[in-house]
């Protein structure tokens, strides 16, 4: 029973996780891209780290369940943990991978998006922003030079 639940609250969690990287449903915030793409190097580098600490191990985790499974077939419960280990590590990447992708691919879009609306904004305004931009730093511009004309 205790299996199943931890099986169901990983499903729960990696779901949760997914939807948070590049789900399309609505979440109340979402992490800017950046740092999504931060999260997952930090999650492919736990699982690496994770992964290779248990190939490497010199003992069997969880000897005394082993042993006593009398298991007949296969090689040796050691050899079989690192095995396990390695596959846990090389095909965890995959899905964390695709994820990065996707989050690569909805930043792209979401950026070509905002651009094309900020073009729109610019065409119907008559590009306001920019001649305000420009108005601040020439007023700028005024307020040195009547500094500069003072200090003289």
């Amino acid at each position: 029973m205790g299996h199943e639940l931890m099986n169901v609250h990983f499903l729960i969690t990696g779901y949760l996780f997914a939807l948070s990287m590049i789900g399309t449903d609505p979440v109340p915030k979402r992490a800017p891209y950046p740092l999504r793409l931060v999260l997952l190097l930090a999650t492919m580098a736990f699982h690496a780290f994770y992964g290779v600490s248990i190939m490497s191990s010199t003992s069997l985790y969880q000897a005394d369940w082993f042993g006593n499974m009398g298991r007949t077939w296969g090689g040796d419960a050691l050899a079989d943990q690192r095995q396990g280990a390695g596959a846990m590590w090389g095909l965890g990447e995959i899905p964390t991978l695709l994820i990065a992708l996707g989050v690569m691919v909805s930043w792209n879009r979401d950026d070509t998006r905002e651009s094309k609306r900020r073009d729109r904004q610019a065409d119907r305004d008559n590009e306001a922003e920019l001649g305000a931009y420009n108005d601040m730093f020439a007023q700028l511009k005024k307020q040195d030079e009547e500094i500069a004309r003072r200090g003289r």
